[in-house]
């Protein structure tokens, strides 16, 4: 059993691991935000829970044994953790992603957060796979574990360094254009490294954020006794889970379209620096974004809009899952951070729309050729929650109904 935690890049990691695996005839199950599968069987989490309550897991997992299932790959909350989800569940493994501010409200504070994400660390000693490039990765170095892999991406390494992490096994990328992906492995004893293997790869997916979650696929497929041959082998068949900088490509607008599941700060940020670096000089980059509701952090409502005016041309604030909350005032309290750039005015390149349909076609009539426009905060979900009830939605296919009858306006 593998366990995944942290604040972004759960999910992909979660999936990337499980298709490691598969790829190399172990057969495997996974539970993430955006699949339950066994084996070769997926199924859509539609429950909007990244770790569904504790009577869910150890059925799933039951049924997993009966289909001689050896692994389980499963993403692991805070939330989880709060409800005890994750107790009586026997981890091999466990990986830290990364760590930003989300969930406060529900947990009280930022140190009460992280510690929620810690307990996954206390409760598994055998391997622990940590994102050394994250800050707070020093407070889960701080778990003995029987073995320990440290991921690192584009930093100097010193010995200094390797002392104070005390990682055995080093996973080190350094990224090179176009999307290639230098992997290094390395085994460490008292501070010396000493060169395992070296790969290069080719990134199909943008954004330095799915190098991190690759190589921390990687170290977790590894832990299994997997070799770094055959798993560097196979990456070259991973694909990204729905809704996570999934480009919208069987279209035949002159503009790129990408759906992102960016729903907090830091993971809007690397989504937009992300659509940024690929953008050609003098061209526009479009967002959509929104806010949960439900109390669900209201703080970051408008640093989210200051990120959007910081890094986009044009900004589109728009329903997300208002839950009983009004949708309008969510979307004034992200327009006042987006407002707060001097070079934004309403109505001229900032709007808000309550009506997601309307705020994506709102966006998508904005692109001109070369342009890219990004949907955030929906991703690959398939429910809205609006009020007490959860209503279908599908941003893909609302994408490509618009695109579709403008193409065929434009061919009249």
């Amino acid at each position: 059993m593998l366990g995944i935690t942290g604040t972004k890049g759960k999910t992909t990691t979660a999936y990337f691991t499980y298709q490691l695996l598969e790829n190399n005839q172990r057969k495997s199950a996974l539970t993430s935000t955006t699949f339950f599968a066994r084996g070769n069987k997926l199924e859509r989490n539609l429950s909007k829970m990244g770790m569904p309550g504790r009577f869910f897991l150890p059925d799933f997992l039951r049924k997993c044994i009966n289909e001689n299932i050896k692994f389980a790959v499963i993403e692991t909350t805070s939330e989880g953790i709060l409800q005890h989800r994750q107790r009586f569940l026997s981890f091999n493994t466990a990986v830290f992603t990364g760590l930003s501010p989300e969930h406060i409200e529900r947990h009280g504070s930022f140190a009460a957060y992280r510690e929620a994400k810690e307990k996954l660390f206390t409760q598994c000693q055998e391997t622990h796979v940590l994102n050394l490039n994250d800050k707070y990765a020093k407070h889960f170095l701080r778990y003995p574990a029987k073995q320990k892999w440290g991921i690192i991406l584009n930093k100097k390494i010193s010995r200094d360094f390797l002392m104070e992490t005390r990682c055995q096994f080093l996973l080190e990328g350094i990224t090179s254009a176009p999307n290639n992906l230098k992997i290094k492995e390395w085994r460490v004893t008292n501070g010396k490294k000493k060169l395992v293997s070296e790969n290069n790869v080719i990134l199909l997916f943008p954004g330095k954020f799915n190098a991190l979650n690759l190589l921390l696929a990687l170290a977790s497929a590894r832990s299994t006794g997997l070799t770094s041959e055959n798993l560097i082998a196979a990456v070259p068949q991973l694909v990204l889970p729905p809704g996570r900088m999934q480009e919208i490509t069987d279209t035949d607008i002159p503009y790129r379209i990408f759906l992102d599941y960016a729903h907090e700060p830091l993971s809007l940020k690397s989504a937009l620096q992300s659509c940024k670096n690929l953008l050609p000089d003098n061209k526009k980059l479009v967002c959509l974004i929104g806010a949960q509701g439900g109390g669900r952090d209201k703080w970051k409502r408008k640093v989210m809009g200051r990120i959007a005016a910081n890094l986009c041309d044009y900004v589109i604030v728009g329903t997300e899952d208002p839950y009983l909350e009004n949708p309008g005032e969510i979307n004034k309290e992200v327009l006042r951070g987006v407002l707060s750039n001097n070079n934004f005015t309403e109505d001229k390149n900032c709007w808000k729309l309550t009506d997601r349909r309307k705020a994506i076609k709102k966006a998508l009539s904005l692109a001109q050729p070369e342009d890219i426009v990004i949907l955030c905060g929906k991703g690959g979900e398939k429910i809205m929650c609006l009020g007490d009830k959860k209503i279908p939605w599908d941003e893909e296919e609302e994408v490509k109904k618009i695109t579709k009858k403008s193409q065929n306006l434009n061919t009249k």
